[in-house]
């Protein structure tokens, strides 16, 4: 069978031809995949030129956003059955340990698709029913968004839990926390979508100008568009009329900082990406330590997710499913054959949101 793989010291796809699984053994599950979702991540990987390739490989299959088919199931498995509907958990725990396995140090755990485990851009894998989470047949034409969201679902309850820890029971509660999301792409969408459900108003920091697509789409889930520029975040009175939450979904260093003006007492910016660059960036971090002392600000660094943020986000897109479809459908750009899926992987269309690679 064919996959999409990266091998080191290439910043392009290729298509690898790799080994059928055979029938599962006991405690696996044999799966079909139905769709997989391209992501910054998977650039990333590509861009950087040193992909974490499994022991005695010399190339990782790419893929780990994805809706999967059971086709069968091995001696000792219970809960799935062939024929129902999953989404595989990324990151697992290489050895034993108590910890949540997106909590744990890099070197004590392996993602599919990411670091050294391979992803899932095959017809067929196998897998561990504890790493599958059962999705309803009606969610299947949006499944397989779950994965990105759910960074914005650990970003939001990691937030939720230390203001409250510090602040009391009723942080955040009445009134809701002011929220400024940065980026417009699946990240900063998936953010949107989980302030939408919670009723959180949202201000959304992105270029293109107010009628772009993006700008559109971020306007019908019920946030503010405010574009990015220098004067943006110059606010006369931040406690009136700055942000108590900042999800932030670009990765660069720039923002980072400069949102750091607008995030009111008492603040918490949540970093939910990163950029590798060669070079480094001059950047006024004095003034970002300064704003983080004299108003009690918290930064937290948010990478990957626990199996409750999967069932939030299953939760959460089932909610919008129901009440707004057409919402879930624009964040969908494109659906691609496996054949044309190499060019995605390197390249974003131009307002484009989530590519998805259609395998039935």
């Amino acid at each position: 069978m064919r996959g999409i793989a990266d091998f080191p010291n290439e910043t392009s796809p290729r298509f690898v031809e790799v080994e059928q699984p055979g029938p599962p053994s006991a405690g696996e599950v044999l799966c079909r995949t139905l769709e997989l979702g391209i992501c910054g991540t998977d650039r990333e990987i590509l861009r950087f030129a040193q992909p974490l390739v499994p022991e005695g490989r010399d190339f990782l299959i790419l893929g780990h956003e994805c809706l999967a088919r059971v086709e069968e199931v091995g001696p000792d498995v219970t809960g799935l059955a062939a024929g129902d509907l999953v989404i595989p958990l990324v990151r697992r725990a290489a050895g034993e340990t108590t910890l949540r396995p997106d909590m744990l140090a890099f070197g004590r755990y392996v993602e599919r698709g990411i670091v050294r485990l391979d992803g899932l851009s095959v017809p067929w894998w196998k897998d561990r029913p504890e790493y599958l989470f059962h999705v309803d047949a009606e969610m299947a034409p949006y499944a397989v968004l779950a994965e990105p969201i759910t960074c914005a679902e650990k970003a939001v309850n990691e937030a939720l839990t230390l203001q409250r820890a510090r602040l009391g029971p009723a942080a955040w509660s009445d009134p809701p926390p002011r929220v400024l999301v940065t980026g417009m792409g699946p990240i900063g969408f998936g953010a949107l979508l989980v302030c939408h459900v919670l009723g959180w108003p949202v201000t959304v920091y992105g270029r293109g100008g107010s009628q772009s697509a993006r700008a559109r789409l971020a306007a019908d889930f019920g946030g503010r568009y405010l574009e990015a520029t220098p004067e943006a975040l110059q606010l006369s009175d931040v406690e009136r009329d700055g942000f108590d939450l900042v999800l932030e979904c670009t990765g660069a260093e720039q923002v980072m900082v400069a949102v750091t003006a607008a995030l009111a007492s008492r603040g918490i910016m949540a970093w939910l990406g990163s950029q590798r660059r060669p070079q480094p960036v001059a950047l006024n971090l004095a003034r970002m330590v300064r704003h983080g002392v004299l108003r009690n600000h918290l930064h937290l660094g948010v990478v990957n997710a626990a199996p409750g943020d999967f069932h939030d986000a299953l939760a959460d897109l089932d909610q919008v499913r129901r009440e707004q479809p057409e919402l879930l459908d624009r964040l969908i750009t494109a659906r691609v054959a496996p054949q044309d899926a190499l060019w995605h992987f390197e390249h974003r269309q131009p307002q484009g949101i989530k590519t998805i690679v259609q395998y039935e």
